[in-house]
C-alpha cells in the first residue's frame, strides 16, 4: 500500500524476530505505519500480535531486526528501548487488560499521564509547596488538558466518579483519554473493543476515528472485533503463527485467500 502524501512515514518495522527459547513469536516480520492513519495488526490467538506490541512499546528486546519512529524529519531506534524512553518519543499504548486505578476519579486517571510534567514543574515538589506562579499555572494547564480529552472521549460528564463505577466501554475509552494526554505521535491499542457490546463499539470507533482526524495521530490496531477493523482502518497487517501473511486495504485483506483459511474461517466452496 502506497500512502497518500499527507501521511508521511511514522514507524517501519524491519525483519522483526521474538524468540522466547525454542518459540518464535514473531518471525521476520516488516510493515510499515503512516502518520494520521489507522493501522490494525489482525491474526488468530497466538499469532504474535501482542508480541509485536511488546517489543514496539519497550517491554520486551527484540531478538532481531528493527523498529524505527519517525518524528520531526528524523529516525528514532525503537529496538530494545526500555518502555519509560519509548514513551518518551511519543509511544502511547493501552492493553487487553484495564489499568486503571478505581478508587480515584476519572479526572485523577487523566492526570496521572502527566504526572512526570507537573513533577518537573513543581521542581520536584517545592514550588508545588511554595504554591508558586509556575506551579499554579502548570497544574491549570495539566487540569485543562484532561478534560479536554475527557470531552473527546465522551467522559466529561463523569469527571468526579470513581473509575471503577464505570461501565465497561467507558473505561476503555478512559484508557484512551489517559494516554493521549502523554502527547503521543503514535497510539498503540491493544483490542480496546473487546468486551463491548454493538452501542459501545460504535463510541470506540468514532473515538478513535476522531484521534486519526482531529487530532492527527497515527495510530496502530490490535484488534478481534472485525467490524471495528474493517470500518475503521487504513491499512491491516495480518499475522499467522508470527509471519506476515498478508497487508492492504480492509477490501483487499477481506478477499484474500490466505486470510480467510488462516483467520476469518474457510472459503465456501459453493459459492
Amino acid at each position: 500500500m502506497t500512502a497518500p502524501a499527507t501521511s508521511p512515514l511514522l514507524l517501519d518495522v524491519a525483519q522483526l524476530t521474538m524468540r522466547f527459547g525454542g518459540l518464535t513469536a514473531v518471525d521476520n516480520v516488516s510493515f510499515q505505519a503512516f502518520d494520521r492513519q489507522v493501522t490494525a495488526i489482525i491474526g488468530p490467538n497466538g499469532a504474535g500480535k501482542t508480541t509485536l506490541f511488546n517489543c514496539l512499546t519497550g517491554f520486551y528486546k527484540p531478538t532481531s531486526g528493527a523498529l524505527t519512529l519517525y518524528r520531526d524529519g528524523k529516525g528514532h531506534a525503537l529496538t530494545g528501548l526500555p518502555a519509560h524512553k519509548a514513551a518518551r518519543l511519543g509511544v502511547a499504548r493501552t492493553f487487553q487488560n484495564i489499568r486503571l486505578f478505581p478508587a480515584m476519579t476519572v479526572l485523577e486517571n487523566v492526570l496521572v499521564a502527566e504526572h512526570n510534567r507537573l513533577m518537573r514543574a513543581s521542581g520536584y515538589s517545592f514550588a508545588g509547596l511554595m504554591g508558586l506562579p509556575s506551579w499554579r499555572r502548570a497544574e491549570r494547564d495539566a487540569i485543562d488538558k484532561a478534560r479536554l480529552w475527557l470531552d473527546r472521549m465522551m467522559l466529561l460528564r463523569a469527571a468526579d466518579r470513581p473509575a471503577g463505577q464505570l461501565p465497561y466501554g467507558m473505561q476503555r475509552r478512559l484508557e484512551i483519554a489517559r494516554a493521549m494526554c502523554t502527547d503521543p505521535r503514535l497510539l498503540c491499542l491493544d483490542e480496546p473493543a473487546a468486551g463491548l457490546n454493538p452501542s459501545e463499539s460504535v463510541a470506540l470507533r468514532r473515538a478513535i476515528a476522531h484521534i486519526r482526524d482531529e487530532a492527527r495521530v497515527g495510530i496502530l490496531l490490535i484488534e478481534h472485533n472485525m467490524n471495528v477493523v474493517m470500518e475503521i482502518s487504513d491499512h491491516i497487517v495480518v499475522l499467522d503463527y508470527g509471519k506476515k501473511i498478508a497487508a492492504g486495504t480492509p477490501d483487499e485483506v477481506r478477499h484474500n485467500a490466505a486470510v480467510i483459511r488462516a483467520y476469518l474461517g474457510e472459503e465456501d466452496e459453493a459459492c
